[in-house]
């Protein structure tokens, strides 16, 4: 069974440029994790402010035992959680 994550993000309209750019990067690095079937990027094209976080794993673990262990993930976790302007929504879905 795989396992879908949705991260609902919105950032200063001054910063999401950049945190986009960082973003798309830490993408590219964990798309090549092991059980890691996609790892997106999407920018809301009426709000652009708002970026969405969509990640599908082979199995709920590939989350804790994989993902989580990756050198950067701290890094992106830390530019993701000093830079919102509104609370996380996060959203954790089996498939």
């Amino acid at each position: 069974m795989g396992f879908i994550v949705v991260l609902f993000l919105e950032f200063p309209a001054d910063k999401v440029d950049d945190i986009k750019s960082k973003l798309l990067n830490a993408a590219a690095i964990y798309r090549k994790d092991p059980e890691t079937v996609e790892w997106n990027v999407q920018q809301d094209l009426t709000d652009s402010k708002k970026i969405t976080l969509v990640e599908k794993y082979e199995r709920e673990s590939s989350l804790t035992d994989i993902h989580r262990k990756n050198p950067i993930y701290q890094e992106t976790i830390d530019l993701i959680t000093s830079n919102v302007s509104k609370p996380i929504e996060k959203h954790f879905i089996h498939h």
